[in-house]
């Protein structure tokens, strides 16, 4: 079972709250999210200069970490991640339950294409599709089972089944929450490196004979801090989720009891 005393900061479940949230909590954790957002820039410019894919699993394990120290600071009532070597209970299962989730996810995204015939496609073809039914599959699942690594942070033993139940409640409006700070800033990065292109611009590549390329260094940023971005909402939409799936509720017949009365964005950060 959960302690109490996380609860004592639930915050109103809508998509309004939680963007405001998520903008204080970027607001009030700056320097931890631009050490974030560097961090992943210098990975891809070390990728782009080595010529290599070889820092792929490393940005994925700063952004689950990112999301882990997120989800523990809302799941302790900060709102604020102070100290990062403290305060690591789940961390172990919280990857791996994350890696489980996202390996599912590309098994189907690769699988479904090809059961439905899309390996006859050509590559480029193929790819899109994989992608397209990732973008669909992740945030579903997620809004599904997107609650099973946090219980872990929290002190809960709850398993699968108990996220599944709770996912099921509200699935379209996290669902569509998830797919828009998951995949908006994708797309984004997206339409801002093709008009980059069209415009004689090589936003594809930071060194460019040997020297920096500015365009597509500050494309990258822009890309990796909307990317960031939309990664706090995700973990936050996903932490309130749980939060509010397991706050005590008022019983039949009006009293209050033990429940937990909705807190605004501002007291929350107070």
């Amino acid at each position: 079972m959960f302690n109490g005393d996380i609860f004592h900061q639930k915050a109103r479940d809508g998509r309004g709250a939680m963007l405001g949230e998520s903008i204080s909590f970027v607001r009030r954790n700056l320097s931890f999210v631009c050490v974030v957002v560097a961090a992943n820039c210098a990975l891809v410019a070390f990728d782009d200069y080595s010529g290599g894919k070889k820092s792929n699993s490393a940005q994925f394990f700063v952004s689950l970490s990112f999301g882990f120290f997120i989800q523990n600071a809302i799941l302790n009532g900060d709102g604020k991640v102070s100290n990062l070597t403290s305060g690591m209970r789940g961390f172990g299962g919280y990857i791996w339950k994350n890696l489980l989730i996202f390996l599912v996810v590309i098994g189907i995204g690769i699988g479904a294409p090809v059961a439905f015939g899309g390996a006859s496609l050509s590559k480029n073809t193929f790819l899109l599709l994989c992608l397209a039914v990732i973008a669909m599959i992740l945030p579903l699942l997620l809004a599904l089972v997107g609650t099973w690594p946090i219980a872990g942070i929290a002190g809960s033993k709850s398993g699968l089944s108990a996220a599944f139940n709770r996912g099921k409640r509200g699935l379209v409006p996290t669902f569509l929450r998830l797919f828009a700070g998951l995949i908006l800033p994708f797309i984004g990065a997206l339409i801002l490196m093709t008009a980059a292109t069209s415009m004689s611009y090589a936003a594809d590549s930071i060194f460019s004979d040997g020297k920096l390329n500015l365009i597509a260094l500050a494309i990258l940023v822009i890309c990796q801090g909307a990317s960031t971005f939309g990664l706090c909402y995700v973990s936050i939409v996903l932490a309130r989720k749980l939060l509010n799936s397991e706050a005590p509720r008022a019983p039949i017949g009006g009293r209050q009891g033990n429940a937990v009365a909705a807190t605004s964005v501002s007291e929350i950060f107070e």
